[in-house]
């Protein structure tokens, strides 16, 4: 079973771009640490007002996919969406071409 890319863009509001690099840095570690997980990675793209942040997430198949989104860490920062985030995150489920 070939292994699950999710990539997440998420826009912060204005005013919101350092609490959310900041989020992203507190759940990276934890996310990291879960059985299944095989990369976690936030990029981040733009300056200023206009920045994204990017999680490239690598799962080793889709029961750990959903240990992801049902860990503590991630409900812990999900329930900030609304604070943190100008719109839902933008999630695109991707396949393997060529990975090392």
């Amino acid at each position: 079973m070939p292994a699950i890319n999710l990539i997440a863009t998420l826009i912060p509001q204005p005013g919101q771009a350092v609490a959310l690099r900041d989020a992203l840095r507190e759940i990276a570690p934890p996310s990291r640490q879960e059985s299944g997980c095989l990369r976690y990675d936030v990029v981040e793209d733009g300056e200023g007002e206009a920045v994204r942040f990017h999680v490239m997430e690598r799962f080793a198949d889709d029961m750990a996919v959903q240990a992801h989104g049902e860990s503590d860490h991630y409900r812990r920062f999900s329930a900030r969406f609304g604070e943190l985030l100008a719109g839902p995150p933008q999630v695109v489920r991707a396949r393997d071409v060529d990975v090392a």
